[in-house]
């Protein structure tokens, strides 16, 4: 069966555009139960890694996952890190 092709109008609403930052883990979406929240994320080398509460990911402690962004920690510092183009 023919799959019926994208309206222009349904495509550009769709599709966020976002720079990409070259350096530190990227946050490339969140999932899971409000009780195990995961988040996937993408290492500075490229590679992806699903993560969860209390997980470390490129020497940082993830503390917190909330819908779109996850806290990571170093030492006593915790710093709040969202998906590309949502701010």
């Amino acid at each position: 069966m023919a799959q019926a092709q994208t309206s222009q109008a349904v495509a550009q609403s769709a599709t966020t555009s976002a720079r990409i930052p070259n350096r530190g883990p990227l946050l490339l979406g969140t999932f899971g139960k409000d009780s195990a929240p995961e988040a996937l994320i993408r290492l500075p080398g490229g590679r992806t890694e699903t993560v969860s509460v209390g997980d470390r990911v490129a020497g940082l402690r993830v503390v917190a996952i909330d819908t779109g962004r996850i806290a990571l920690a170093r030492g006593s510092k915790a710093a709040w890190l969202e998906l590309p183009g949502t701010r």
